[in-house]
């Protein structure tokens, strides 16, 4: 009985310890791993608006797909929107970060977070991959499906169709909100 007692006290200490452990390297990393967040967003944003400047996010209430719009400005009128959009991925949800003209007509798209397959989905991270949904929007129809695509390129998306259906859908509900007269109505 007293070895149990004492097997017990064991694997108590052990585990007290490794929790105590990775509680401290939490607190460290934690605060590291937010900025470092930050600044990818930054460079992201900066990538996608080129010369001109992305204004202060406005976080979207309401919405399961646009998360967040940021104004970009040209001589201090707004010229377009980047907005943060949330699609459904192969292994989750991704982060996507798409400019887009007035009149809701995508210019630029970007993969930020995602856990999407290594070789399949995760080639959406290529801005190579992107150039299919440039020029959508507006009276363009965004391609929702491997249908809507020339041959090279549904035969390229094959292993990675999920992949491709949650951006496309994600950039398709982003070309409609920015058309929907949402932004700053009130709804944000």
């Amino acid at each position: 009985m007293k070895s149990i007692f004492l097997t017990g006290g064991k694997l108590f200490l052990i585990c007290a310890v490794a929790a105590l452990t990775l509680g401290i390297i939490n607190a460290i990393t934690e605060p590291v791993i937010a900025a470092r967040k930050v600044l990818e967003l930054n460079k992201a944003l900066n990538s996608l608006t080129g010369e001109l400047k992305a204004a202060e996010g406005v976080v979207v209430e309401g919405e399961v797909v646009v998360k967040v719009y940021y104004p970009v400005l040209r001589d201090g009128k707004v010229d377009s929107y980047i907005l943060e959009l949330s699609g459904g991925g192969y292994a989750g949800d991704m982060k996507i970060l798409s400019r887009y003209k007035l009149n809701g007509e995508i210019i630029s798209v970007k993969l930020m977070d995602n856990l999407e397959t290594p070789g399949l989905g995760k080639k959406a991270e290529n801005p190579e991959y992107m150039k299919k949904f440039i020029g959508a929007g507006s009276s363009n129809p965004v391609p929702v499906l491997k249908s809507m695509l020339e041959q090279p390129e549904a035969e390229a998306i094959t292993g990675a169709t999920i992949t491709f259906i949650g951006v496309a859908k994600a950039l398709d509900q982003g070309s409609r909100f920015i058309t929907s007269g949402r932004i700053g109505k009130g709804r944000e």
